[in-house]
């Protein structure tokens, strides 16, 4: 009697765990997938605005100031600008008693911006309540963009290297960035916006190229190669243009640098890769 009693206990026990690491978000993505992404409209035009808005997933490492590097390099012409805080969700940016959301209102509404670029916290973008959490603080934000004649682009971001484990609850990399991928995609497609699939360019990176080290030793941020992914796979997203002739690596080598911009290339355009005649040259542009 006492042995079978261990032993249900220990059967009660392993059931439990296997609980705990299943359940919603336990199916992945195929990555490797092509699909068809949403290309601006209007067309981007010969100096467009932009607007980043996110934490320190857009500041870290100065993303919209790697992206302004590609873009002046690739011989085009825009204004770029940033509002991040750290930590910031859209719920925050959408909440006007909100310092920084109050900024964002003032900087958004009445103004004119061809582009805002959302980003949301990762921790919302892959959570299973993303419909309470995130979707309605986008549409809000959607509707301000919008209302100033403006395109809403929605940033994917990238899931922790490592996954996350809570307890006996354990997720992977892959199983956060398919849910993350599935909320952006969800609220882009009902608000007809265009989603700039960064997160899915690491995977594919991953993938193609596993030496490439995409995050930052904190394992949640991105190394400079991350950073520099993320920006040509905006580039391609917001230009309709392959990043492949780009002569600006950053911090990388040329070999690696070229990598990533095949990586964008390839997921956001496919095989209707467009070049741009005019790189190479450069122009001067705020950020």
């Amino acid at each position: 009697m006492r042995k079978g009693y261990r032993i249900c206990l220990i059967l009660l026990i392993l059931a439990a765990m296997a609980g705990c690491s299943g359940g919603p978000g336990s199916e992945t993505m195929d990555f490797q997938a092509e699909r068809e992404w949403k290309a601006p409209e209007p067309a981007v035009g010969t100096r467009p605005r932009i607007l980043f808005v996110g934490n320190s997933h857009t500041f870290y490492n100065n993303l919209p100031g790697t992206f302004i590097n590609i873009v002046q390099t690739m011989g085009h012409k825009s204004e770029v600008f940033e509002l991040a805080q750290d930590y910031y969700s859209l719920e925050k940016f959408a909440d006007t008693e909100n310092e920084v959301g109050a900024l964002l209102d003032k900087t958004v509404v009445g103004k004119k911006w061809d582009f805002v670029v959302l980003q949301e916290n990762s921790s919302v973008a892959m959570s299973d309540s993303a419909e309470e959490n995130m979707y309605p603080y986008a549409r809000v934000l959607d509707e301000k963009v919008k209302s100033s004649g403006g395109q809403t682009a929605f940033l994917m971001t990238w899931a922790p290297r490592d996954g996350i484990k809570e307890g006996f609850k354990k997720q992977s990399l892959e199983q956060l960035q398919s849910v993350m991928a599935e909320n952006y995609m969800a609220i882009s497609d009902e608000l007809n916006g265009l989603l700039i699939p960064a997160g899915i360019s690491f995977m594919r990176c991953m993938k193609q190229y596993p030496d490439i080290e995409l995050w930052a030793p904190d394992g949640y941020h991105p190394s400079p190669a991350g950073t520099y992914l993320a920006a040509c796979t905006i580039y391609a997203t917001v230009y309709q243009e392959s990043p492949e002739t780009c002569n600006y690596f950053g911090e990388l080598e040329m070999e690696e640098a070229h990598k990533l911009q095949k990586i964008a290339a390839e997921l956001v355009l496919g095989g209707s890769k467009k070049t741009s005649a005019r790189a190479g040259s450069k122009d001067e542009t705020e950020l």
